[in-house]
């Protein structure tokens, strides 16, 4: 598999940032290449085409000026970062065409809104389509990339997944400080309160359900081929998973969260899983969902 990245873009400042993102990190070592891509909507051309008769040459030069456009941008990152990336414009449905264009890829890079938030709000963002569909690693840009990932928090539930979660965040951050992060869920300490159940009970539950997290997560980190060296480990106990990553996440001053692609029924992938969700929400840095 090429071990490239491809960064969509609609010239969005977010895309730009996506864009910037996939190029450091071919600076970095951590991708071999980079291609920027622009998805002319079909359906939009179809339109005009409908009620102006747009001509053949209007099309053409349409298409001139975005490959014009995307080579400005490709040249200006390149100045940036150090890495100039390939460009590509294609025709068609942005979801379908990217999905198309990324099995040619290793990582998929987008930014966190387009140029149209409130109309990504109201369907559903492109990244949560593609995230229901695509089999490859999807990286959603939030920060300005001004330079290499410091701070890489990712989050653990032991599974596959979260192995090639880890995975990529030691590959993404290569000279980051990685924070691998179990949240062990507590369903029924809130209901032991309510129900008056002694505190000290309360607590021994706490401590034991800490104790086997804790030695899930050794011997979990023992089979793992990467430098332990720049692991730290962490266990925390909470009700709400989504809730504790993210205040973790803020608390590190994280660059980058990395989560496992959950979900093996239909009903999960539909919904993608509430952790993947809520990061892509709420969280105030870069995601990638690892898969």
């Amino acid at each position: 598999m090429n071990r490239t990245a491809l960064s969509a873009t609609d010239f969005s400042a977010d895309a730009r940032q996506a864009a910037e993102r996939a190029a450091l990190l071919c600076a970095a070592g951590a991708m071999a290449g980079s291609t920027l891509l622009h998805v002319m909507q079909a359906s939009w051309l179809d339109s005009v085409r409908r009620l102006v008769k747009l001509p053949a040459e209007a099309e053409a030069a349409m298409l001139a000026e975005a490959t014009a456009k995307l080579g400005h941008w490709a040249s200006e990152i390149g100045a940036r970062t150090g890495f100039v990336p390939q460009t590509g414009v294609r025709i068609g449905s942005v979801v379908d065409t990217l999905l198309r264009e990324a099995e040619e890829h290793e990582l998929l890079a987008l930014g966190a809104r387009g140029r149209h938030p409130l109309r990504d709000f109201a369907l559903g963002t492109t990244a949560e389509h593609l995230l229901r569909r695509t089999r490859k690693p999807l990286l959603v840009v939030r920060r300005p990339a001004a330079s290499g990932y410091r701070r890489v928090l990712v989050a653990l539930d032991f599974s596959p997944h979260s192995r090639t979660a880890l995975e990529w965040a030691v590959r993404l951050g290569p000279l980051a400080e990685v924070h691998a992060l179990h949240v062990f869920e507590m369903p029924f300490e809130g209901m032991m309160h309510y129900s008056g159940v002694d505190t000290a009970l309360v607590e021994q539950y706490r401590r034991e359900a800490h104790a086997e997290a804790t030695g899930e997560m050794r011997r979990f980190i023992a089979d793992l081929a990467i430098d332990k060296r720049r692991l730290h480990t962490e266990i925390a106990g909470g009700e709400h998973i989504p809730s504790a990553l993210q205040e973790r996440a803020l608390a590190l001053d994280a660059d980058l969260v990395v989560v496992g692609k959950h979900g093996k029924s239909i009903a999960e992938q539909l919904l993608l899983g509430s952790v993947t969700l809520h990061l892509l929400a709420q969280c105030p840095c870069d995601v990638l969902v690892a898969q």
